[in-house]
C-alpha cells in the first residue's frame, strides 16, 4: 500500500507536532504544508523539505493529497474543512470543530455530502488516564454517573505569549472543549440540554486582550444529572505545569479522580516544577495523546473505518460550549 499523502495547514506548535508524528508513521507521508505567516512557512518548508503554500486552497489544488490536518486557530476551521470536503480529502481538525454553531452545522453537512472521513481532535480520548477512566466506566466499576466536576486552567503565559490570537478566542473555546468532550464521551447515552454559566473579564481585558479570565458553568443532561466545568486563563506562571487539569466522576457505586497536573515526577531546583511525563518519547517514538490520536486517524484512513470523534461529536461539543458562552452574556440558563 502506498503511504497516505498528508498536508498540514497551520504550522505552529500543534502543526509541527503533527508533522513530526507523521514522519514516524510508516503508513503516512508529509507532502506539503501551509501557513499564513511567511516566517513560519519558510521555517516549516526548510525543516520538512516539502513544498509550502500561504493558502490551503492553493495547496489542495496543486498537491494530490489523501488527507489533511487542520491546525489553524480556533475560529479559522471552516474554510479548510469546507475545502477539504470539496476536494474529497479526509481530514483531522483541531478542537473546537468551530466557534460558531452555524458554521459547525454547515461543516457537518459538507462532510456528509462528500463522504470524507472527519476526525475532531479531542485528544484526551487518547490520553492514558482518561482511557483508563473510560474503561472503568464502561466496566461498571462506579455504577451510573451521577455528576462530573472538571477544572481545566492555563497559566497566563498561554493567552499573553503562547497564542498570537487569544483575543479571538477564550478559555471557554480553547480549553472547555477538552473537558466537555470527556463528559460527553463518558455519558454517551445522555445528552446536554441546558447550561447556566458566569464569566469574569478583568485581568486580561486590562492588558488589552478582550477575553474572559475565567468561566464557570453547570450543564444539565436529559437523564436528570449535572456536571460543572470551570476554566481559567490567568493562573500564575509559577505553577508547576502550564496547565492544571482535574476531573472528578461520581457514580452511584463509586468515584474516579483524575489529576493531570501531578504526573508523578516533581523537580526542585531553581524553581519547583512537575516533569511532563505523559507523552515522554520512548525508544524515540512519540507517546503523547496528540500523536496517538493522529496515528489513529491514519489507521481510519488506511483501514477505511469511521472515526468515533467525527463531525457529529464536533457539532454537539460546539453547541454545548456556545450555549455556555451565551449564558455568560445573558446571565440566564440557555438551552442547546
Amino acid at each position: 500500500m502506498n503511504p497516505i499523502k498528508f498536508g498540514i495547514v497551520g504550522m505552529g506548535i500543534r502543526g509541527s507536532l503533527f508533522a513530526d508524528t507523521l514522519l514516524q508513521n510508516p503508513y503516512a507521508e508529509l507532502v506539503a504544508v501551509s501557513d499564513a505567516f511567511e516566517s513560519t512557512l519558510t521555517r516549516s518548508k526548510d525543516k520538512y523539505g516539502v513544498p509550502g503554500y500561504p493558502h490551503v486552497k492553493e495547496m489542495l489544488e496543486k498537491e494530490k493529497l489523501d488527507a489533511l490536518v487542520i491546525a489553524t486557530p480556533d475560529f479559522l476551521h471552516r474554510e479548510p474543512v469546507m475545502l477539504a470536503a470539496e476536494h474529497g480529502v479526509h481530514f483531522m481538525v483541531e478542537k473546537p470543530f468551530s466557534t460558531s454553531v452555524e458554521e459547525a452545522e454547515e461543516m457537518r453537512e459538507a462532510v456528509g455530502r462528500s463522504g470524507v472521513k472527519c476526525m475532531v481532535a479531542f485528544e484526551n480520548r487518547w490520553n492514558s488516564p482518561f482511557v483508563a477512566v473510560k474503561q472503568a466506566v464502561k466496566n461498571g466499576e462506579i455504577g451510573d454517573i451521577l455528576t462530573i466536576n472538571s477544572r481545566l486552567n492555563d497559566t497566563i503565559y498561554v493567552p499573553t505569549q503562547m497564542l498570537k490570537w487569544s483575543k479571538g478566542s477564550s478559555p471557554g473555546w480553547f480549553l472547555l472543549p477538552h473537558a466537555t468532550d470527556i463528559a460527553l464521551w463518558l455519558k454517551e447515552t445522555a445528552k446536554p440540554v441546558s447550561v447556566y454559566a458566569v464569566g469574569t473579564k478583568k485581568k486580561l481585558a486590562g492588558m488589552g486582550i478582550d477575553t474572559y479570565d475565567s468561566i464557570q458553568s453547570v450543564v444539565s443532561f436529559d437523564d436528570g444529572t449535572h456536571a460543572t466545568f470551570t476554566t481559567s486563563w490567568v493562573l500564575p506562571e509559577s505553577m508547576p505545569l502550564i496547565y492544571d487539569f482535574k476531573y472528578e466522576i461520581i457514580g452511584d457505586n463509586g468515584a474516579l479522580y483524575v489529576d493531570l497536573s501531578d504526573q508523578m515526577v516533581r523537580k526542585a531546583g531553581g524553581a519547583y516544577s512537575h516533569v511532563h511525563t505523559l507523552g515522554t518519547p520512548i525508544n524515540g517514538q512519540f507517546t503523547s495523546a496528540p500523536s496517538y490520536m493522529l496515528n489513529a486517524f491514519v489507521d481510519h484512513v488506511r483501514l477505511d473505518t469511521v472515526p468515533e470523534s467525527g463531525a457529529e461529536a464536533g457539532l454537539l461539543n460546539t453547541k454545548l460550549v456556545d450555549a455556555i458562552h451565551r449564558s455568560v452574556v445573558t446571565g440566564q440558563p440557555e438551552k442547546l
